[in-house]
């Protein structure tokens, strides 16, 4: 999940062998690292993966690639494509790739929503924290099912709304300031994006509640350390449009962004969902 490109490019630096994301918490897995390795792990369970048969898989929004590289170690029989707008994101794609001597995947450069790729490429599909990004989070869905050969796997790993979005005052400018900290043109309802994966061919919808998985990073990170960055100075002069100018400050986004996070969870105005879909 990016929050500033300063921040994205020191958490890859630091993680670069699992990535950058929220991770699955669960019982013996509480380190970082370990819970988006978790991560990782699970969205190769949701994909199918373990059977052991020859996939092509297209990674919608592959950041610096982390997962796929991950993934393909790990299950050599498939051949993963990334596809990113972030060229910096791109470039360390391939470096880690080169490092690792990993021949079957490839990264390139381009918009998940609108690709140059041909109907039907590709068996199976996942976006992990990228939907949210898309302006149009109906453009990703209706581009996946195009490129997604018939009885293609669609999986998306993301935060969503499962109510409205705040109506108080409070909550509603935590949400603005969320959106704002992570870069974000907004959040998408679990109803929306089951009504566009349904108009896009997709059935056999199923959509599993994760949030509880992820709370642990929420209560430690974001209660602990975001509750004294979102009230301190710094936070204050941030939502005066201060830029960014070291990793300490983009520590404290991070961590600002989480306290509010953790607000809008409690309200549970926001959850986090492992979503899979077949195309028809």
């Amino acid at each position: 999940m990016i929050t500033s490109g300063l921040l994205e490019k020191k958490m890859s630096h630091q993680y670069p062998q699992v990535g950058f994301h929220f991770g699955y918490y669960e019982k013996g897995v509480i380190k970082y690292k370990e819970a988006v390795q978790n991560m990782n792990d699970y969205a190769g369970r949701l994909l199918g993966l373990e059977n052991g048969q020859s996939l092509k898989i297209f990674d919608a929004g592959c950041g610096i690639g982390a997962t796929s590289i991950y993934l393909a170690k790990k299950y050599p029989a498939c051949h993963f494509t990334g596809l990113s707008l972030g060229t910096e994101e791109i470039e360390l794609a391939k470096k880690l790739q080169k490092e690792q001597n990993l021949k079957n995947m490839i990264f390139l450069s381009g918009n998940y929503t609108k690709t140059a790729f041909h109907d039907n490429s590709f068996d199976d599909a996942f976006a992990i924290e990228s939907v949210v990004y898309a302006l149009n989070k109906k453009d990703v869905v209706n581009e996946i099912s195009r490129v997604l050969k018939p009885g293609g796997k669609f999986v998306i790993i993301d935060a969503f709304l499962t109510k409205d979005p705040p109506s108080n005052s409070f909550l509603q400018n935590a949400y603005m300031l969320d959106l704002q900290k992570r870069s974000i043109p907004g959040f998408i309802s679990l109803q929306e994006i089951r009504m566009h994966l349904e108009s896009a061919g997709f059935s056999d919808i199923v959509m599993h509640d994760l949030s509880k998985n992820i709370m642990w990073y929420y209560f430690f990170g974001g209660f602990f350390f975001g509750f004294r960055n979102l009230f301190s100075s710094e936070m204050k002069r941030l939502t005066h449009r201060w830029k960014i100018k070291s990793d300490e400050d983009a520590d404290k986004i991070m961590l600002g962004a989480d306290f509010v996070e953790l607000l809008l969870g409690a309200t549970k105005k926001i959850g986090y969902y492992a979503i899979t879909a077949i195309k028809k």
